[in-house]
């Protein structure tokens, strides 16, 4: 029988499935967040700082279904620092990759025939001076490092592919992707199940700014 996934024919009732180990590793943690972007970094790194201005010791672990992080976050961006000035103050001392500060705004409709400038005054949100034009993926690798830094587990590679719940309907954590699946949904030689993180509070923040 063909199948490209499990939820298709479940591998309980398929034959090819029969001896296959299935039982995962578990790993606990106080937080897992899921998705290395600029959103999940953040509140990782802000979690450790907390942590630490509190003196207390959390376990913050972070995956990211990108092989490194920053694989995925591909676009240009203006950004507008004010978050990170109160999330990282020094971000300057720190190496941060912004090198390309926004200097003049120009802003027009454009007609079949015509180009029509438009006036941008400060307070318009196409005023864009004191933000600076940055490529993401090099502002989230930066952010990820910093993360490192602070004592934030970070796992690329993994993609978190189910939720897990308690028996009373709260969230328990994630299970990682199994790896080593045929396209047809056999599994080969090279299976291995995927791994569960189970924490007291999980955090999605896939395909978040």
């Amino acid at each position: 029988k063909i199948t490209t996934h499990y939820t298709v024919v479940p591998r309980e009732t398929d034959p090819r499935w029969k001896d296959v180990e299935m039982e995962r590793f578990s790993d606990e943690a106080d937080v897992v967040i899921v998705g290395g972007g600029p959103a999940g970094l953040s509140a990782a790194i802000r979690l450790k700082q907390l942590a630490e201005e509190n003196e207390k010791e959390i376990r913050v672990c972070l995956v990211e279904k990108a092989s490194e992080i920053g694989g995925h976050t591909l676009s240009g961006a203006c950004l507008e620092p004010r978050a990170l000035n109160e999330l990282l103050p020094d971000w300057k001392d720190r190496g941060a990759p912004f090198n390309t500060p926004v200097k003049e705004d120009k802003f027009a409709i454009l007609t079949e025939r015509r180009r029509i400038p438009v006036p941008i005054l400060p307070g318009l949100p196409m005023h864009n001076h004191g933000n600076y034009i940055v490529r993401l993926g090099n502002f989230v690798r930066w952010l990820g490092e910093q993360a490192e830094a602070l004592g934030v587990e970070i796992y690329p590679g993994y993609a978190a592919s189910e939720v897990l719940y308690h028996e009373d309907g709260s969230v328990k954590g994630i299970a990682t992707n199994d790896v080593g699946i045929h396209k047809d949904g056999s599994p080969k030689a090279m299976f291995e199940r995927g791994m569960e993180l189970h924490a007291k509070v999980t955090m999605f923040g896939e395909g978040c700014h």
